[in-house]
């Protein structure tokens, strides 16, 4: 190995003196790293060597059991739902067109509209026809026509 250069006062001149090779016995070796201490202000830069920090991992995904399609949460509440539409359709069944049209009027009364806006937004403007007939169409939570003041003021005159 040979000795860098002390008169060149230059860092890249002393490395390559550091890295160059050297003949002894008719064997090339190559020369062995060394620590090199900067001398001066400026300070020598480094690469990290520390590792990118790791993210987490992302929250596993729970799957509902074979056979169930959603939470049990959600299932009681379509439960309620369907079983609050079987009543609904239950009492209105035992209705008469004429019970629905006064139950219509009372509504009207109390959104203070007119009850023939009520009777056509629920699709009942046909009932003065057959006011005899008992009822056989949707629970009220099914027709889409209606705005929800004028679903729960039905709801409240037939006490559903």
């Amino acid at each position: 190995m040979t000795e860098p250069k002390k008169d060149s006062g230059k860092i890249l001149d002393a490395l390559k003196g550091l890295l160059t090779v050297s003949k002894t016995d008719k064997k090339e070796t190559a020369a062995k790293p060394t620590e090199i201490k900067a001398t001066g202000t400026a300070k020598p830069t480094l690469k990290s060597t520390t590792k990118p920090p790791v993210k987490p991992a992302a929250k596993p995904v729970i799957k509902p059991a074979a056979g169930v399609s959603k939470p049990p949460a959600q299932n009681l509440r379509v439960i309620e739902a369907k079983q609050a539409l079987e009543k609904q359709a239950e009492v209105l069944h035992s209705k008469t067109h004429q019970d629905l049209i006064n139950a219509a009027y009372k509504a009207a009364e109390k959104l203070g509209i007119a009850p023939w806006v009520l009777l056509r937004a629920a699709g009942w403007g046909h009932f003065t026809e057959n006011r005899g007939k008992k009822y056989d169409g949707p629970a009220i939570d099914e027709i889409k026509t209606l705005d929800d003041a004028q679903n729960k003021a039905l709801k409240d005159v037939l006490g559903l």
